[in-house]
């Protein structure tokens, strides 16, 4: 932690040594350039307006987020209060501005005869996967202390009236952005695909490879599930009975005839998936098939689909809340058994991304016909950056740019090829879809029959072109899998606690899987540079 005292006569000094360290840091030139004219804008009106001569500052890092702290004594002041009346003559006018401009970035308090103004320069994309471990580790603890204590009414007030109300709130949040978010997510995967292939023989290959991935994904993490789920694990509920056996006894037949609704609107009211994904599929083709009549239209689904995206992005900043209760819960209702089942899970899905990776391996040698040794050790340090995201959209970029550097593709390809990839080669969400669906069938008593199987793995296979690429995007298409086998829609709060790691684990494959692709492709059709990817 560095620390500046600041004054009026060392103003010019101290400032550029602070700027010297904020260079330093993991800042852009831009946060920098935003942190110095903050501390500026914000230190001349202390001194000004507040009296104070001297101005302790110190560099923070906090979860990986970057802050400077102002620290004063004397009287409470806090710069960051609009002055009541002031003109364009002021000069305190234009500071104002700037501060108000980037209020959202900054914070006061006042204690102990000190004052703090924080400037928050510097975000981290995975802050959030911090706050859930915490929520996680604390649920756990609480949890624990809970359950071994003799206090029955603090307990059931804690599971029931806290836990449960505060879970079901987030539940209902998340299921009504269900439908809409498959709905227009499933028609932009559809145009996109129908784009890629439109551009010919390259497009068509391209589509061919992730689709061969998507289903051996499927497959593999269908009969993992099966192997690692099939014996004894901890019951949370049983379903009705009704449901169970209308679930179980899914046909073929009856799930082709059942794709095409009556009408329109009853697959949403009713969270019909299938009909919903086999109706954005209809109206992904009839929209690109009219092209630039329905320019419009395009422009509303595009719309449509990026506000379903934000508010699925504004529902998940609950999620450590969420995590902590749900942990808790856990506990409290079923002891370690629940946090060992969690924990094999997780591995599971670990074991199925590495097992896919090897799949990648054999795929660039037998249809790319390069090695893939240079392919797998440069991936291992590229992986950090979905790992951190947690979102195939938010790790595009740093794909194109690994693509082209790394390994040395021609621009044209990866510019095309990793968009679509994200948006339909999702095969770290096959595997966890498939084998999160399977653990809280068996859960609540569900056997696995082969119709069972099947129904898990068509919709996972359906669900995984329309996946959203965010953080907890996978997550909303689980809930729409259990309802799909009849269980209850907050079956899926068992999850919460741990989707955010299997977030990190779902993207870091989604990623490694559009570069394999787009490698394979690129040495099947010359557009690599082998010299560049064969260089260590």
């Amino acid at each position: 932690m560095e620390e500046f005292l600041l004054s009026n006569e060392t103003f010019s000094e101290v400032t550029e040594k602070i700027h010297g360290e904020l260079v330093k840091t993991k800042a852009t030139k831009k946060e920098v350039m935003m942190a110095d004219l903050l501390l500026e804008e914000t230190f001349m009106r202390i001194t000004e307006n507040g009296g104070v001569p001297q101005i302790k500052v110190l560099i923070r890092k906090r979860l990986g987020a970057l802050i400077l702290q102002l620290e004063y004594g004397g009287d409470e002041y806090n710069p960051l209060v609009e002055l009541n009346e002031y003109s364009e003559d002021d000069e305190d006018y234009f500071r104002t501005v700037i501060l108000k401009s980037y209020r959202s970035k900054m914070s006061y308090s006042h204690y102990s005869q000190k004052n703090i103004v924080t400037i928050h320069f510097h975000d981290v994309s995975n802050k959030q996967i911090y706050y859930t471990l915490f929520g996680m580790v604390g649920g756990l603890i609480v949890g624990l202390i809970l359950r071994n204590l003799d206090l029955p009414d603090v307990t059931n007030f804690f599971d029931v009236t806290l836990a449960k109300s505060f879970r079901t709130m987030f539940l209902n949040a998340l299921n009504m952005m269900i439908a809409p978010v498959i709905f227009f997510s499933v028609i932009s995967g559809v145009t996109s695909i129908t784009n890629a292939a439109e551009v010919g023989r390259i497009g068509g290959k391209l589509v061919g490879l992730y689709t061969i991935t998507t289903l051996i994904a499927s497959a593999i993490s269908i009969c993992l599930g099966y192997a690692v789920f099939s014996g004894e694990v901890p019951q949370i509920g049983t379903v009705e009975s009704s449901a169970a056996v209308e679930s179980q006894s899914i046909s073929v037949v009856s799930m082709i005839v059942g794709l095409i609704p009556k009408n329109l609107i009853s697959p949403i009211v009713n969270g019909e998936m299938l009909q919903i994904i086999f109706v954005a599929v209809i109206f992904g083709i009839c929209i690109n098939g009219l092209g630039a009549k329905v320019k419009i239209l395009q422009d509303i689904i595009d719309a449509m689909n990026t506000f379903c995206l934000n508010m699925i992005r504004l529902i998940v900043k609950f999620i450590p809340i969420v995590a902590f209760l749900a942990m808790a819960s856990l506990m409290i209702n079923l002891g370690m058994d629940s946090v060992f089942l969690l924990g094999e899970l997780i591995v599971a899905i670990l074991f199925g991304c590495l097992v896919m990776a090897g799949i990648y391996a054999l795929i660039l040698t037998a249809v790319g016909k390069i090695t893939p040794v240079p392919f797998l050790k440069k991936i291992l340090g590229f992986i950090a950056i979905p790992l951190s995201t947690s979102s195939s959209n938010a790790t595009m970029p740093f794909s194109l740019k690994f693509c082209t550097e790394k390994m040395g593709i021609a621009p044209k390809l990866p510019s095309f090829s990793i968009p679509i990839g994200a948006t339909v080669n999702m095969d770290g969400g096959c595997i966890y879809l498939s084998l999160a669906s399977i653990m809280l069938a068996r859960m609540y008593g569900i056997e696995l029959t082969q119709d069972i199987l099947f129904t898990i793995f068509l919709t996972v296979v359906a669900l995984s072109i329309g996946a959203p690429g965010v953080p907890g995007g996978a997550f909303v298409c689980l809930a729409s899998i259990v309802m799909a086998l009849g269980l209850p829609a907050d079956a899926t709060a068992v999850i919460l606690g741990i989707d955010p790691i299997c977030s990190m684990l779902r993207a870091a494959l989604n990623a490694t899987g559009d570069i394999a692709m787009t490698v394979t492709l690129a040495c099947n059709e010359n557009l690599i540079e082998k010299n560049v990817y064969l260089k260590n």
